[in-house]
């Protein structure tokens, strides 16, 4: 009973010990602990060992939910899984540009103010040499030509005429009075020497007949008669004399006139006539070239790249009408850096793509590399040809690579990369849950794409089925297709 009424005080006289003892707990004194107060310490540690059971009993209760939920999931697709590795790739060199024609050539007329009348081809046409693109009004020009043939003619037949203006008739009757002058020479030579003998004996006679008259055989008279013939005798030898000399000179004349008919018209006539025929015949030349040039002609093998004619435009000399690719050839004009000339060599395969033509890659080969650089952006032109079957046309923008070695890298599957608004994304595995990683890439081939940066050696990636992926989705792994290093 006494130990029930005592209960009470036991609280007061602890409060009053711990009150004035506090800053010296090591030196409680024992009958703090009677055992008075052993009932309110063991109800304190039942609270706490409560408390301990709730709270591990909760930690429970998550971790067994947690598990449950875990064990709930269900993986969205069933993928593939690869390693990144190393791998030797070849180093390639990006160039890129615009496609040009690799001689291009410019078409126009020569002819100035003439209308276009007919056009023969249309752009993308492929053309040979010589063939007809378009047609000039030429109905002026033919005009001119016909005149001047005509001249040309005239000036023919005069040169002929000039060389010999006599015809074939009239030489004929030159070379008779030629023949009747030589025979009127030999009559009147005839006559001649007939008149000598007629003075010859007359002048006898008159020396037999003065010895007779001076003997008074003969009388004056008929030595006067001998004297008087003898005088007309050596008259008539004048004058035969004289006949002689005429018919020789006629005769002379007639040589001469047979002589030049023969021969033909003068020399400088016939220069004359003959200049006049190289003048006509520069025109008709000139106006045939004119003629000629009214038909547009392609001047070498090529593609048709671009009209700039139409139907009744008015011909000028320095207006291009047709513009085209020499033999069809086209070519790259890719821009280098300087520090990259090094390792571009003509006569090299070039790997040319454009998403224009819709025909994937070609191959290329370097031509030429320009001796020049540009002062302002430190890069030179290098000339790609490419094969005119590739789909490139003229003008379109194409990229290309030079293989210029092999290095080591970092490479996944091609097909593990998910390329989405110009973004590289591989699918890293954690556990059963995939992370959308965003990479850098650098050199491809048809299997291994390079990872520059984004991932790191042993990285488990997902390899295919990745674009049916998001970021924290849940998969479940083939093990038949897990691919090691």
């Amino acid at each position: 009973m006494k130990t029930t009424t005592e209960l009470p005080k036991a609280p007061e006289a602890h409060n009053k010990v711990a009150q004035t003892n506090l800053p010296n707990r090591h030196h409680i004194s024992p009958q703090i602990f009677s055992r008075k107060t052993v009932p309110i310490s063991v109800a304190a540690l039942l609270v706490v060992v409560a408390g301990l059971v709730i709270a591990n009993s909760g930690k429970s209760e998550q971790k067994q939910k947690a598990t449950a939920t875990q064990s709930d999931r269900k993986p969205v697709l069933t993928v593939t899984t690869a390693v990144p590795t190393m791998k030797s790739m070849q180093n390639k060199l990006s160039v890129h540009g615009t496609i040009s024609a690799w001689d291009p050539v410019s078409i126009g007329a020569s002819a100035n103010g003439l209308e276009v009348k007919a056009i023969s081809v249309e752009e993308g046409a492929l053309v040979k040499k010589g063939d007809v693109l378009a047609v000039l009004d030429s109905a002026q020009l033919r005009a001119q030509l016909d005149s001047e043939k005509a001249r040309l003619s005239s000036a023919v037949a005069n040169v002929s005429k000039s060389i010999q203006p006599n015809r074939p008739e009239d030489i004929n009757g030159i070379q008779a009075a030629f023949a009747q002058a030589e025979a009127n020479v030999r009559d009147a030579e005839a006559a001649l020497v007939q008149a000598q003998e007629n003075l010859k004996n007359s002048t006898t006679n008159v020396g037999r007949y003065r010895d007779l008259k001076d003997s008074g055989v003969v009388s004056v008279q008929e030595y006067e008669n001998r004297e008087t013939t003898a005088r007309v005798n050596d008259a008539n030898v004048r004058s035969a004399q004289a006949r002689v000399n005429a018919a020789m000179f006629g005769m002379k004349q007639y040589r001469e006139r047979m002589n030049m008919a023969q021969i033909g018209g003068r020399r400088e006539d016939i220069d004359i006539a003959r200049a006049s025929v190289s003048e006509i015949k520069g025109n008709v030349k000139r106006l045939q070239t004119q003629l000629d040039e009214t038909f547009i002609k392609a001047p070498v093998d090529g593609l048709i790249t671009r009209r700039d004619t139409h139907l009744g435009d008015i011909s000028s000399a320095g207006k291009v009408m047709f513009y085209m690719a020499r033999d069809n050839r086209l070519e790259l004009r890719a821009q280098v850096p300087e520090t990259d000339l090094k390792s571009v060599k003509a006569g090299e395969v070039v790997v040319v793509d454009s998403a224009l033509t819709g025909k994937g890659k070609i191959d290329g080969r370097v031509r030429e590399i320009s001796p020049l650089i540009d002062a302002d952006t430190r890069q030179a032109t290098v000339r790609i040809d490419v094969p005119p079957q590739s789909g490139l046309k003229a003008g379109m923008y194409a990229e290309g690579h030079i293989n210029i070695g092999k290095f080591l890298a970092l490479t996944v599957p091609a097909q593990a990369v998910i390329s989405r608004d110009e973004k590289n994304t591989v699918f890293v595995l954690h556990g059963d849950l995939v992370e959308s990683r965003q990479v850098t890439i650098g050199n491809r081939n048809s299997d291994f794409v390079q990872i520059s940066s984004g991932l790191n050696d042993g990285d488990q990636i997902v390899m295919d089925g990745g674009g049916f992926l998001k970021d924290g989705d849940c998969v479940a792994i083939a093990p038949r297709a897990r691919v090691t290093k």
